[in-house]
């Protein structure tokens, strides 16, 4: 009996940071490995998340029948209430991710969509015809999962993020065993994480940012001190509140992820910290400043996160002075850099001393170094080497990294979003592409257009000009055109322009009329003159319309 080919299909996490999420296909089914959001840059004005595309998968919603989520990060589980929007899918994942995804499933109001299946270390289990297996991997995430799966080609390894920390807080180490005698038997596959392929050594561990906080937070003993991360840095968090409650700290968490992600921490018993040390915010004027200890969100400048509106002194709850110590434990996401740097200028023109880790170790990666990888690769010795997760250049890197450790070039696989590979009895190949564009969610608009999008970034790069004419078909152009303008430039200022575009429009108008143009045409004239006007004027191609209304 020939055994069934296994199809792998990449809807995204394959050319950018973020949005991951890979579907497998035996016999016709499928299961996802996460599904996660990327977040906007300045170039997306307006956009909330970006999601993968699901186009793909809308005939195929029988056939889907789970979704692993490796870990708790935005990255991988953001995109899950989205995609229960549109399927009925059940989830799997660690007891901690699931209390996540149980929190975002339940604020999106979709439980009746999906079941929660919790599974631990080492456990394997079966999904239709996958037979799964999970392994403890090490992230900046509790309970981070390594996902097996024992297909009938062989043996598929799906890191998701991971670094191999040695000293990890809660001493949950990355099952390096059990990946070596998986390799005894034969790996066929190896998806592995790309986002530090370009970072020579090995990373750093989480218990290391311990030690530098150590350090610094007794020397900040009179002040008030705000603490900056991800909410899902639980670990994190864990060292962040065991030396602060050390020091005769409260603690007080702002901004709704941390504060439900501690709460849903503490529930699971993967946080440890004495509710008694725990406040809540709106009581942070009780107490004297050295005793405090706010943990909020906003590390990466986001403008509605709590230290983000902390620096613009918009936060209800709490405002920042001369007097207060701002320590960002995180590092900005590629292309995040100016968004962050702009808050801490924000913050700094308060007079707030801000702490980052451009000269301070108080924040470590979750990813995997070339060091790393090079262990991992050594390990399990798959018989191809696919990088996943990451900006191409990183999946670049990764797999020259396994090139330079040995492995053979054409068994080692560089490919995009929207590739699909086979794994079949002669190999693997390249077996097709679909569609995999960028889902743009804008609040309730949950599939922006690029269309739209390309709108808006030209509104905000030229502004917009409107002009209305009035005509009566006896005497032609009634008074002036009306010149209306929003972001093109400062009516107050440049009356003289607008006035010579006044005089532009007039003489196309009645030029038109002159020789008996229509409606149509003439307000055709009306966008071409005020556009050549424009753009001969002021160097600018802002959108232009034109409305030209006949009176009787």
């Amino acid at each position: 009996m020939v055994s069934p080919d296994v199809t792998i299909t990449f809807l995204g996490g394959l050319g950018e940071v973020g949005r991951n999420s890979t579907c497998l296909e035996i016999g016709g089914k499928l299961l996802l490995i996460d599904f996660g959001v990327m977040f906007p840059d300045v170039t997306m004005p307006g956009v909330d998340v970006i999601l993968p595309d699901t186009g793909w998968l809308q005939d195929r919603g029988e056939d889907l029948l789970g979704v692993i989520v490796t870990h708790g990060h935005e990255d991988h589980l953001g995109g899950v209430p989205h995609l229960l929007k549109q399927f009925e899918v059940p989830l799997y994942g660690s007891e901690l991710t699931m209390g996540l995804a149980r929190q975002k499933v339940i604020e999106a109001r979709l439980e009746a969509r999906t079941s929660f299946h919790l599974v631990s270390d080492g456990e394997r289990f079966q999904i239709g015809p996958f037979d799964v297996e999970v392994l403890p991997i090490t992230h900046s995430v509790p309970e981070s999962l390594c996902v097996v799966l024992h297909t009938p080609q062989g043996v598929i390894v799906h890191t998701g993020d991971f670094k191999i920390d040695r000293e990890p807080i809660d001493g949950r180490t990355t099952d390096i065993k059990r990946l070596k005698e998986l390799r005894e038997d034969g790996v066929r596959l190896l998806m592995a994480d790309s986002t530090n392929a370009d970072k020579p050594g090995w990373s750093p561990s989480e218990s290391t940012v311990g030690d530098t906080l150590r350090e610094l937070i007794p020397q900040w003993g009179d002040q008030r001190l705000i603490v900056s991360c991800f909410a899902s840095h639980l670990h994190r968090v864990q060292q962040i509140c065991d030396i602060a409650i050390s020091e005769g700290r409260t603690i007080f968490p702002l901004g709704r992820s941390m504060v439900g992600n501690m709460r849903i921490a503490q529930e699971l018993g993967v946080l440890k910290v004495p509710h008694r040390a725990i406040d809540s915010i709106d009581r942070v004027g009780e107490y004297d400043p050295q005793t405090i200890c706010v943990i909020c969100t906003g590390s990466q400048g986001e403008p509605n996160a709590a230290l983000s509106l902390l620096a613009r002194g918009d936060h209800p709850d709490l405002s920042l002075s001369e007097d207060d110590v701002v320590l960002l434990s995180s590092h900005p996401i590629p292309g995040n850099e100016l968004p962050v740097y702009r808050m801490i200028n924000r913050l700094t023109r308060l007079g707030c001393e801000v702490v980052h880790d451009g000269f301070e170790h108080v924040h470590t990666t979750g990813h995997a170094q070339r060091d790393e990888l090079r262990h991992l690769y050594e390990a399990v010795l798959p018989e191809w080497y696919l990088p996943v997760e990451g900006e191409h250049r990183m999946l670049r890197r990764n797999a020259d990294l396994a090139i330079e450790a040995g492995h053979p070039p054409k068994r080692t696989v560089v490919v995009n979003d929207g590739d699909q590979i086979t794994i079949d009895t002669n190999g693997l190949r390249v077996s097709g592409r679909i569609a995999a564009p960028y889902h743009y969610v804008d609040g309730l608009l949950d599939d922006l257009s690029p269309d739209l999008l390309e709108d808006r970034r030209k509104l905000g790069e030229g502004g917009f000009v409107h002009v209305t004419v009035l005509l009566s078909e006896e005497s032609g152009l009634i008074g002036h055109p009306d010149i209306s303008t929003l972001g093109w430039l400062d009516a107050e200022r440049s009356v003289q322009v607008l006035a010579e575009l006044e005089v532009e429009v007039t003489d196309a108008v009645n030029s038109a009329v002159n020789v008996g143009e229509d409606r149509d045409a003439i307000e055709r004239l009306v966008r071409r003159a005020t556009g050549r006007f424009v753009g001969n004027r002021t160097r600018r191609r802002p959108p232009i319309s034109a409305s030209v209304i006949l009176v009787d």
